[in-house]
């Protein structure tokens, strides 16, 4: 039995009355401080299309938690994000147009990476006492592989704001099946690798889930922020037993009825620790759903009545679905087609936090907190900017929206550019009336056109286009905006083999599907030899091999796309040279871990060469007088994961006597 000393009236003396008095109104006074700043949930889903839920126009998915949801709250029908994943989460941390956002070295990356410099919203959360905790994937690093988990450690979630980590880093792939490619996720607790590679997703909802309910009862007894971003319905799909199999909308309604279980557990939660009605829950996606050829139709989502997919200039890239909940703050069964996006997150989450951004820093961002809590039907938006990358498409103004010229698969767009179809002329769409985006009327509302002309022109100067950097677009380090892109075209480049002479009698030609005796060396690489006719993500475009057969270190047979996530060497025959010269085509990557190198015996180091992070292959021709009578090979060396981590090589020719 332990002894505990009782205060009473009889045994206090004042001065401890007192004390005890000014305890309580300290601890009244810290929980009246915590309750007036509510707790924040963002769940942020990875591809989920706009009519993937009930409350949405689903008839084949079961969403019971989320269609409750909007009927306890306020669901938006007009809720933008951004057309890919990236970029979409940058805008919704930073509360600006990606375009806008610092990156490392001023490269605008396909993925936007903001600069450490760049202020987010964990950190003007942590900033006002908020427990922080991003549960899920982050997407907005860059990688380093001299960091223990490979990424640059400034631009992870620990350096941006988040107290809590568990996720991956980037995506979990970019296959319908995970063995379809060579690539694995880790899984990050804070800066620790704990998982290293993972095999299959079936778990990873659950995974967070359980993550999610227990942070969150750590920190319940404190104004506390929950970044709960889904790695589904991303493919490759996974659900739980108790999912698999149950929608009838195939794998990728399972993972999305999981998703569903998932939000009615953390609600659950919330009402058994006495938290719902304190707690601002904000349900949306990142994106439009991912719809190509290769992806069966069960394990990708739909934007129906909107046109359009992930990555394209469409409605379907990048309106999502939205529902916003706060028992009694926001009133239920509210719904609303006011324009709202996800960068207005952020200033709005500031008002309720009852903190401020600071002065000198421009949003894009608006404060929604007087529309979403009903004191106002209007939304402090009243416009939206379609961008694809840094290539500006359009704009919506109120119903109307405007549709900007384009070239298909448009220069500086990268691999998202194959998404993106031709607009011959400018075109102008009245979405209430067509949200499907059928019915061109420019010609009938030549006022509205130039009215929104004027917007277009606005955006170019503030925020920039594909061509030109805008006067409020930020850039923390020296030197001008580079494109991680290059903005050259290959529409009208005809890409073509060169029909070059051989220097010599030794030639690697690689026709009749024969290696002359190259072999795999390190890594697997066994379809490195190849016949394909098109180039990965450049479809209109014709290998400029010599033949059919050529070698390529991102060759799947399994998949249409490379597969730059593959590495490894592959080593010619030793040979003997006998002439001045060695020519041969090389394409692919053009950093330091993709190239062809020549050896001499010893091991030696004579040449290298790369490609140009493109898809064409260019003409190498190497002097080599100074190396004729030494036995030689070549290496064809490839030990990068990101873009351009390939190795395209064909027709190499030499004198020799062998």
């Amino acid at each position: 039995m332990t002894n505990q000393l009782r205060l009473t009236r009889k045994n206090a003396t004042p001065l401890q009355i007192l004390g005890c008095a000014i305890l309580a109104l300290s601890l009244h006074t810290s929980i009246a401080v915590a309750n007036d700043k509510p707790n924040i949930i963002v769940i942020f889903t990875d591809d989920q299309g706009y009519n993937d839920l009930g409350c949405f126009g689903s008839q084949t998915i079961k969403t019971p938690h989320l269609d409750q949801m909007a009927a306890e709250g306020l669901r938006l029908t007009s809720f933008y994000a951004q057309p890919v994943c990236g970029v979409s989460r940058a805008a919704l941390m930073t509360g600006c147009y990606p375009i806008r956002v610092a990156e490392p070295d001023n490269v605008k990356h396909l993925h936007t990476v903001p600069h450490p410099q760049e202020w987010t919203m964990a950190e003007m959360l942590k900033e006002a006492g908020y427990a922080t905790a991003l549960i899920g994937k982050w997407h907005l690093c860059q990688r380093d592989r001299k960091a223990p988990t490979g990424f640059r450690v400034a631009t992870m979630p620990n350096a941006q704001g988040f107290d809590y980590f568990y996720g991956t880093p980037q995506f979990n792939g970019l296959t319908t099946f995970v063995n379809q490619s060579r690539f694995r996720s880790p899984i990050l607790r804070n800066e620790e690798v704990v998982v290293h590679q993972v095999q299959d997703w079936d778990a990873i909802t659950g995974d967070y889930t359980r993550e999610a309910i227990d942070w969150i009862e750590k920190h319940h007894r404190q104004p506390f922020f929950l970044y709960l971003a889904h790695n589904m319905p991303h493919i490759p799909v996974g659900a739980s037993k108790d999912f698999k199999d149950k929608s009838k909308n195939g794998p990728y309604g399972d993972t999305i009825e999981e998703i569903d279980w998932s939000c009615g557990q953390i609600f659950a939660k919330l009402k058994s620790l006495g938290l719902d009605e304190n707690t601002l829950v904000v349900f949306t996606s990142d994106n439009g759903p991912w719809i190509e050829k290769q992806i069966p139709r069960n394990h990708s989502g739909t934007a129906d009545p909107l046109r359009g997919w992930k990555m394209s200039a469409w409605d379907g890239g990048s309106r999502v679905p939205c529902i916003v909940r706060w028992p009694g703050k926001i009133r239920p069964g509210r719904e609303s087609d006011e324009i709202l996006t996800t960068m207005d997150l952020l200033p709005t989450f500031a008002a309720f936090a009852k903190t401020k951004t600071p002065k000198e820093l421009i949003l894009d961002g608006f404060d929604a907190s007087e529309f979403l809590l009903g004191k106002t039907d209007k939304s402090p938006r009243d416009e939206y900017f379609y961008y694809c990358g840094c290539l500006l498409t359009g704009v919506r103004v109120g119903e109307w929206k405007l549709v900007l010229p384009r070239e298909k698969n448009p220069p500086g767009t990268g691999w998202w550019g194959r998404m993106i179809e031709a607009v011959e002329k400018t075109q102008l769409f009245n979405l209430d009336k067509d949200p499907g985006e059928t019915n061109d009327i420019a010609r009938q509302h030549p006022d509205v056109v130039k009215r929104l002309m004027q917007r277009i022109q606005h955006a170019r100067e503030d925020l920039g286009d594909i061509n030109q950097s805008g006067r409020g677009a930020r850039f923390f380090d020296e030197g001008p905006r580079r494109l991680e892109a290059s903005r050259r075209s290959n529409k009208n480049r005809k890409v073509v083999y060169d029909n070059a002479k051989p220097v010599g009698n030794y030639r690697f030609t690689f026709e009749k599907e024969d290696w002359h005796g190259w072999k795999v060396v390190e890594g697997s690489l066994p379809d490195a030899l190849t016949d394909r006719d098109t180039l990965p993500n450049f479809k209109s475009q014709p290998f400029n091999k010599q033949g059919d057969w050529f070698l390529f270190t991102g060759n799947r047979k399994t998949q249409m796309r490379g597969d730059d996530s593959q590495v490894g060497i592959i080593e010619s025959p030793t040979f003997v040279l006998k002439g001045p010269k060695v020519s041969f085509l090389i394409g692919g990557g053009s950093g330091n871990s993709t190239y062809v190198a020549l050896y001499d015996s010893d091991g030696k180091q004579l040449r290298k060469a790369s490609g140009s992070n493109g898809p064409a292959m260019r003409r190498v021709v190497w002097n080599m007088n100074y190396s004729i009578g030494k036995r030689v090979k070549l290496r064809i060396v490839d030990q990068s994961t990101g873009g351009w981590g390939h190795v395209t090589f064909d027709d190499f020719s030499c004198q020799t006597d062998d």
